[in-house]
């Protein structure tokens, strides 16, 4: 190569680069805008706290139990929520109440990252004929996603979780072939592990991405047959042992951490046994036989069945027949005494997989429609949720699948390649949990990073701006 030629790509190098940061300083900005925005015209939603993530962050920071207060004032430990999410929360206390601006505050720089890390991965993912414009749409629409948007607004895990599902892909794409493996597997392991301690359901897909690896192996489907078994075992073996190892020590201290302070060696939390039941019980399942004016479930006659759940034998299908006209406000004391926060969601699995024992061609519907409310485009029209805005938001997010699928297509056998197994696997995992516990949409919301990239893949190319030679394309997926 002459000099002209090889001064010439230097100039191209420093002119891409350029664009690259000013693109990425733009999004930063319209994030901080618009993701700022929502969260500050928010602030009072975040006084409710469906989930006890702000009490027991509120508790965890005043006593330094991760636990709830009792309405007598005492303290008691608990394995109820994952502690990744009140622990951050936990860090903004004062005069020991949880201020809602420092919660709009979080989620917006949340918001923030997650658009930048979309950007970035997708300047390793995407096809490189897509230019600046395809990480830039990707990171646009994981920007604007109602979805996303919504659950910003409220004190749940969605927003920190698509957070770290965007980090995960940027690490994946951009150092999984251009970096020291033990030094990629232990920062991969380390964010795999704050991904489960945010929601256990992660750690389905750590395992499922790791196991995959080792057949899609860094080479790719194509190149992976030209390898023997052997080469292929040392070429990932050590990386996924180093990352496995590092989610076993992490999962190993939260289920010893239960132990000691719940006194079982809770592994994930106690509150799956519910999430199990409110998708399997024969309330529900009625209602997917019968259906109901305006498609909608009305749990009130489960909610009220399982207060009284130490009220007769919730494993029998009589416990379900009889009817509980109203809630029961306030438990026997003598129950209270025995029940634990470990033996109640027992309780809750035991009940859950009585129902699905009975009934097992309805789990296997019911399965089905859980993996549909879980993608569906349009979200329920429940009370107080305008239609309109239903509407706006299912013809948006059908685009989007539109947009995805295009993208497969053109992607084609470049989306067997390594570089999208996480979001492959994600996706996966994701319709794996939720056929078998309770769905719906708000549940997908760590996939839309991944729908965005491959939805941004059906840019057409781009036939004109800048484009780096080959040597520049794979110094810029090496960050």
């Amino acid at each position: 190569m002459t000099a002209d030629a090889i001064e010439s790509d230097e100039k191209a190098g420093r002119v891409l680069k350029s664009h690259v940061v000013r693109v990425g300083l733009l999004l930063v900005f319209s994030a901080i805008c618009v993701r700022g925005s929502v969260c500050w015209r928010s602030l009072d939603q975040y006084s409710v706290d469906p989930d006890a993530y702000r009490a027991i962050a509120e508790t965890l920071g005043v006593t330094g139990v991760f636990g709830l207060t009792a309405a007598s004032g005492e303290i008691v430990a608990t394995a109820f929520r994952p502690p990744l999410y009140p622990n951050v929360l936990s860090l903004f206390l004062v005069d020991k109440h949880l201020p809602n601006a420092a919660v709009a505050a979080l989620h917006t720089l949340l918001g923030v990252l997650a658009v930048l890390f979309t950007y970035l991965a997708g300047l390793s993912m995407l096809p490189k004929n897509t230019g600046l414009w395809g990480p830039g749409v990707a990171a646009i629409l994981v920007l604007i996603d109602p979805l996303l948007l919504k659950q910003s607004s409220v004190v749940m895990t969605e927003t920190f979780a698509t957070t770290l599902v965007c980090v995960v892909l940027w690490w994946w794409a951009t150092y999984r072939d251009c970096t020291h493996e033990i030094v990629f597997a232990v920062v991969l392991g380390g964010l795999l592990s704050l991904a489960f301690l945010l929601r256990p359901t992660f750690i389905a897909w750590a395992f499922l991405l790791i196991s995959t690896s080792v057949v899609f192996a860094p080479h790719g489907v194509a190149q992976v047959t030209k390898l023997t078994w052997k080469q292929r075992l040392m070429a990932v073996a050590a990386p996924s042992l180093i990352v496995l190892g590092i989610l076993v020590a992490v999962v190993g201290g939260w289920t010893l951490r239960n132990l000691r302070s719940v006194g079982h060696p809770v592994w994930a939390t106690t509150h799956g046994g519910y999430t199990l039941l409110l998708g399997n019980n024969p309330s529900f399942y009625d209602y997917l036989r019968a259906g109901s004016a305006d498609g909608t479930w009305d749990s009130g006659s489960f909610q009220n069945a399982y207060s009284h759940r130490y009220d007769g034998d919730p494993t029998t299908e009589e416990f379900w027949q009889l009817s509980w006209d109203s809630p029961r406000e306030i438990q026997d004391p003598a129950v209270v005494e025995l029940v634990t926060e470990h033996s109640d969601d027992l309780l809750a699995y035991d009940s859950a997989k009585a129902v699905i024992g009975r009934q097992p061609a309805m789990f296997l519907w019911a399965a089905c429609v859980r993996v549909c409310r879980l993608w569906s485009p349009f979200p329920h029209a429940l009370d107080g949720r305008a239609s309109w805005l239903v509407t706006m938001v299912g013809f948006y997010s059908s685009g989007l699948y539109v947009a995805m699928f295009v993208g497969c297509f053109r992607l084609r056998s470049g989306l067997s390649t390594s570089k999208w197994l996480p979001a492959l696997t994600l996706f996966v995992t994701l319709s794996a949990v939720h056929a078998v516990y309770w769905s719906n949409i708000r549940m997908r919301a760590p996939a839309i990073p991944a729908i965005a990239l491959l939805a941004a893949c059906a840019i057409p190319p781009v036939r004109t701006g800048i484009h780096p030679s080959s040597d520049l394309q794979g110094d810029s997926a090496c960050g």
